[in-house]
């Protein structure tokens, strides 16, 4: 199934279209911005957003399961070893994200080390206790690297990235820059924060308000 991971290839069985489902409907539940933005990725791209998105979230949520910074470090070294032995080609443990990502860095969409300075940047934040400190900017960044190779928007995304999650936080009221329009291959991966707009003003919109400000953001690059 993946020739160029060697011997793994007989020894996993991919994820079934009912497993990614599943993937896909948590990402679509609890990042509901960054699901509709995926939306508009070409389908061979779709699942390896979905992946990392749902890597993000299991980062993420380690706060909500854990306050000791032992108990975190344990949690977030469980998804390091997780990664690593992907990389050393040994079979990828029995979590439903993790035999997406192992899938998706089989097809080479997504890069263990870029996931292992998420990790790092998830986990640096955990321990100051401080979400802004979590690794907004190089999350979209790899998002827009499985669309794009070379796109020229990296500080473009390291500038809007953080206003957008402190706006979703309903930590600032702040827009934050105005930037060029983002490349047209790399806007699946950064539509959503056009969103900023309505968060910015304390607004909450619902799905079909946001599915209508990404599409507008997909049409023109505007976020």
């Amino acid at each position: 199934v993946f020739p160029h991971m060697g011997s793994m290839s007989n020894e996993t069985s991919p994820l079934s279209k009912t497993q990614w489902k599943a993937i896909d409907a948590r990402v679509k539940r609890v990042d509901e911005d960054r699901w509709i933005s995926s939306r508009f990725a070409p389908e061979i791209y779709r699942n390896a957003l979905i992946a990392l998105y749902a890597l993000a979230y299991e980062l993420a949520r380690v706060r909500l399961a854990v306050t000791e910074e032992t108990l975190g470090a344990i949690r977030f070294q469980w998804w390091r070893d997780a990664l690593s032995e992907i990389e050393a080609e040994q079979a990828p443990r029995a979590h439903d994200v993790c035999l997406a990502l192992y899938e998706e860095i089989a097809c080479q969409r997504l890069k263990v080390g870029a996931l292992q300075k998420l990790i790092d940047g998830y986990q640096a934040a955990f321990e100051a206790e401080d979400r802004a400190r979590e690794p907004e900017a190089w999350l979209a960044a790899v998002a827009a690297s499985v669309l794009a190779g070379a796109h020229g928007w990296g500080t473009e995304i390291q500038q809007v990235a953080p206003a957008y999650a402190a706006a979703r936080r309903s930590e600032t009221k702040a827009f934050g820059p105005h930037v060029a329009p983002a490349p047209k291959p790399i806007r699946p991966a950064i539509a959503h924060f056009r969103l900023r707009k309505f968060y910015c003003d304390g607004r909450n919109p619902n799905p079909i308000t946001k599915r209508l400000c990404i599409m507008k953001a997909m049409n023109t690059g505007e976020v």
